[in-house]
């Protein structure tokens, strides 16, 4: 007679048929397995890749701009103004590459505001400029004074306004009484943007790099910043760049929305903002195109289109006609945006936090 199975011949028993049954336990359900890519060394490569070399690049541009100021200004009128218009070009082509990250050295002092104050509201670029003309105390435009006053009156805004609205070029080139009054502003901004330019290089050299290579929870911390910064600059770009000329509809279509539109930049500055976004994204993921595939793809379509595109976004959106082109654009940037929200966090094994538009 068979004698009955012991407890421990029908454990076995039964763990067999639950492991034929059920199959082995997947690795991920083991252990958590590391993200593809470390965040620490992600944000290093942003910084060495993206950020140093292109600040220091706007460091030089705007030096060389600070040059043509005080050149011009020591010319007789009537003066040509073209070699102010090439060195802001320059300027504004580094800054654009740059723009969109708000992280690191940027981010103090004011200096993201001190470079640039855009979105304007209520003018308040030409009330600052107004006001500055008005000192009866020059010695607040001195190097030294100068950024104590309104950021409003700082940076390519007030740049691009000084040097490109109708009345304040012609009286630079023609001459006047109000002439040296607006070079000495001019000259004023300038040396403002070199210096503010010179130290958030200087900072990412010699500060915040070394940190984030010395400490790996801090370059964790930048990672989830850099992707944050990522997506708010795509949404900055479709909400406010293309989205404050569209307006809610052709009939709310405003030109004078656009940022620079008097300068005739304004897509140029989305196609190099874009740009700049492209090579965050790429130093990210150290170029692996296989974990980040949509958002590559789609960040340099929407590049394309920015770049083939109307020039003029602002009196693009105004124009039935050509109205489509700027909508096209923004669904681009959409999609790229929700491309990037899907496929940048989980490669960095992070999840992004707010972002500069969410408000306080």
């Amino acid at each position: 007679m068979r004698s009955p199975p012991t407890l421990a011949a029908a454990l076995l028993a039964t763990a067999l048929v639950t492991a034929v049954a059920v199959g082995p336990v997947p690795a991920s359900a083991q252990a958590p397995s590391p993200p593809p890519i470390d965040p620490q060394a992600a944000a290093i490569r942003v910084a060495e890749r993206v950020l140093l070399p292109g600040y220091d690049d706007l460091a030089g541009a705007t030096a060389a701009q600070e040059d043509a100021w005080r050149t011009f200004c020591a010319g007789a009128t009537p003066r040509d103004a073209a070699t102010l218009d090439d060195a802001f070009d320059i300027a504004a082509d580094a800054y654009a590459r740059i723009e969109p990250v708000r992280y690191g050295p940027v981010a103090e002092d004011f200096r993201y505001e001190r470079l640039a104050f855009w979105p304007e509201r209520r003018d308040a670029a030409g009330r600052a400029l107004a006001q500055l003309e008005g000192l009866p105390d020059e010695s607040l435009l001195a190097p030294e004074r100068f950024p104590d006053t309104s950021v409003a009156g700082q940076g390519f805004t007030a740049m691009e306004r000084l040097l490109y609205e109708e009345d304040t070029r012609a009286a630079l080139v023609e001459g006047g009484a109000r002439e040296a009054r607006l070079c000495t502003i001019g000259i004023a901004i300038a040396h403002a943007l070199a210096e503010t330019s010179g130290e958030i290089a200087d900072a990412w050299r010699d500060e915040a790099l070394p940190a984030l290579v010395a400490d790996a929870q801090e370059g964790r911390r930048a990672a989830t910043r850099l992707a944050t910064d990522l997506l708010s600059g795509l949404e900055a770009i479709e909400t406010l760049k293309l989205g404050l000329p569209l307006g809610e509809s052709l009939d709310d279509a405003r030109a004078s929305r656009a940022e620079m539109w008097r300068s005739g930049r304004s897509a140029r500055q989305i196609a190099l903002n874009l740009a700049g976004l492209e090579a965050t994204a790429r130093a990210l993921v150290d170029e692996d195109a296989a974990l980040a595939p949509d958002t590559l793809r789609y960040l340099a379509q929407a590049e394309r289109l920015a770049a083939q595109g109307p020039a003029d976004i602002g009196e693009a959106a105004a124009d039935p006609e050509r109205r489509g082109r700027v909508l096209l654009l923004s669904a681009a940037i959409a999609t790229a945006r929700t491309a990037a929200a899907g496929e940048i966090p989980p490669a960095l094994g992070i999840v992004t936090g707010f972002n500069a538009l969410d408000g306080d």
